[in-house]
């Protein structure tokens, strides 16, 4: 049986046959856990915004690293962009392939300090990737992606294709899937339904942000909720 596509209700609009979805069918799902970083690159100041061109920033896969669960960025938000599409892609002669082997897109809401981007795929180990961002944004509602100390790694591309290299490199943390902690996060139906998870050092889980795909181009639905206790007993959830 065909899985329809999942549609999040939009506040004010009618109801519409396909915002039951969620209660139809198996929905393809994965579980990632916290795990191992395999990559990554720190320090450095300055930023790159979104409103303009795409921008990637190479990785190298760990020599025994056989996939990605999740990425984290060191990231800013100014004003009201719309949703930030990332992917992962393969290099080829040295630049992305334009093929997307994982992507999310995720809101403005979750644009703090630090992005936790859920993009589960394969990967060979020893071999270069790209964290690939689409353009996002106007000059007053735009995402900023902070430059880490290094001197190379970031491509830039009006178009996505046409790619040149930059003096500068980006923050990032490359994790794969692993499990050595409590769930981070669950990727449904491609990107299509998203939920993360943070978690209380003493008791469970401390917050839980679910994003589900909207009926227009300004993004997802959102529930989140924090959640309380008393000792190790769940007391209520805001």
């Amino acid at each position: 049986m065909a899985v329809p596509a999942w549609q999040a209700p939009v506040s004010g609009s009618p109801p519409l046959a396909g915002q039951i979805n969620q209660l139809l069918g198996a929905h393809p799902a994965s579980f990632l856990y916290q795990a191992t970083l395999q990559a990554s690159a720190t320090g450095g100041s300055g930023n790159w915004p979104s409103n303009g061109l795409w921008a990637a920033q190479a990785f190298t896969a760990g020599s025994s690293q056989a996939a990605v669960g999740y990425v984290t960025f060191a990231t800013t938000v100014t004003g009201s962009p719309p949703p930030w599409t990332i992917s992962v892609q393969a290099s080829s002669g040295g630049q992305p392939s334009g093929t997307p082997l994982a992507s999310v897109s995720f809101p403005k809401e979750l644009a703090a300090s630090q992005v936790t981007a859920l993009l589960p795929c394969a990967v060979t180990p020893g071999t270069q990737y790209w964290l690939v961002a689409e353009p996002a944004g106007d000059p007053s509602d735009y995402f900023s992606w902070l430059r880490s100390s290094a001197g190379s790694g970031c491509l830039t591309a009006p178009d996505g294709a046409t790619w040149t290299s930059q003096g500068f490199g980006l923050r990032y943390a490359v994790y794969d899937q692993s499990v050595s902690g409590p769930l981070v996060g669950i990727v449904e139906d491609g990107g299509a339904r998203f939920t993360l998870l943070s978690w209380s050092a003493s008791a469970g889980p401390a917050t839980v942000q679910e994003f589900t795909s909207g009926q227009t181009s300004a993004g997802y639905a959102e529930s989140a909720r924090s959640l309380s206790y008393s000792g190790s007993l769940l007391t209520g959830a805001a």
